[in-house]
């Protein structure tokens, strides 16, 4: 079945901190999901590109962050890889802003071949400095990334400022018609933090839908910033220990490892 161009998709999110002191939280959130080639076809009366409305979305939120096409900069991390050649669409699952805001702790664009098999990832991870950094996600050999399929790359971004920069991620991912999973667990000497997304509902992308999801998890963005710092200062009240932010490293993008 092919997957539509553009849809909302509710979903519920969970973070398990389990050493030193367990610690975790579940919310509920919404995602835009889009071919990123059809960024022109969003706008409608409460969706805006590049400018305010109750939802936007701005090109400069992604990417190099310059506001030029997203589209160019994921295919040429691609090219870059020699991947590009087996990219026919490429997926941008994503919070929009609203009201003007919006903070994501992590977007995925996914890149799929022509049989619409997911071929690679870019998870583009925003941390509360400002900075931001991108996991490349594929399987060396070309590939499509299995359901079932794990995938590790060092970690080498600071998110976390009770987390050093050190150990490795392992991702896997579901994305298809009607079924999107992603699962990210975060190992230092042990299994040290899980994330999940998992998505419970798809609708289409229109007025009525987007007035429902705003109804249904009002603020949502606000809401996100505001639990990472309500989850931090829990974090602290149970004394441990706070790590300042180094100097980011030059690179941007790191690469998995098979």
């Amino acid at each position: 079945m092919a997957i539509n161009s553009c849809f909302i998709t509710f979903a519920k999110v969970m973070h398990k901190r389990l050493v030193p002191r367990v610690n975790q939280f579940v919310y509920d959130v919404f995602y835009l999901c889009f071919d990123i080639a059809k960024i022109n076809n969003l706008s409608n009366k409460i969706f805006s590109l590049n400018k305010f409305n109750l939802f936007s979305f701005h090109q400069k939120d992604y990417g190099p962050k310059d506001g030029s096409s997203i589209e160019n900069w994921a295919r040429n991390i691609l090219k870059n890889q020699q991947i590009d050649k087996n990219i026919n669409k490429i997926f941008l699952f994503t919070h929009p802003r609203v009201l003007g805001y919006v903070f994501n702790p992590a977007s995925f664009f996914f890149c799929l071949n022509q049989e619409e098999k997911l071929q690679a990832v870019i998870v583009q991870v925003n941390n509360t400095f400002g900075e931001n950094h991108c996991y490349l996600v594929f399987n060396k050999d070309s590939s499509p990334i299995l359901q079932n399929q794990w995938l590790e790359a060092d970690k080498e971004f600071h998110v976390s400022p009770f987390f050093k920069i050190e150990g490795c991620y392992k991702f896997r991912f579901i994305f298809e018609q009607n079924k999107i999973a992603v699962w990210i667990d975060y190992f230092t000497n042990e299994k040290t933090l899980l994330t999940s997304v998992i998505c419970k509902k798809e609708v289409d992308f229109d007025y009525l839908n987007l007035i429902l999801a705003f109804i249904k998890i009002p603020f949502m963005t606000f809401k996100i910033i505001i639990l990472i710092h309500i989850q931090a200062l829990k974090i602290v009240i149970k004394k441990i220990k706070y790590i300042s932010k180094p100097e980011q490293k030059n690179s941007k993008i790191t690469l998995t490892k098979n």
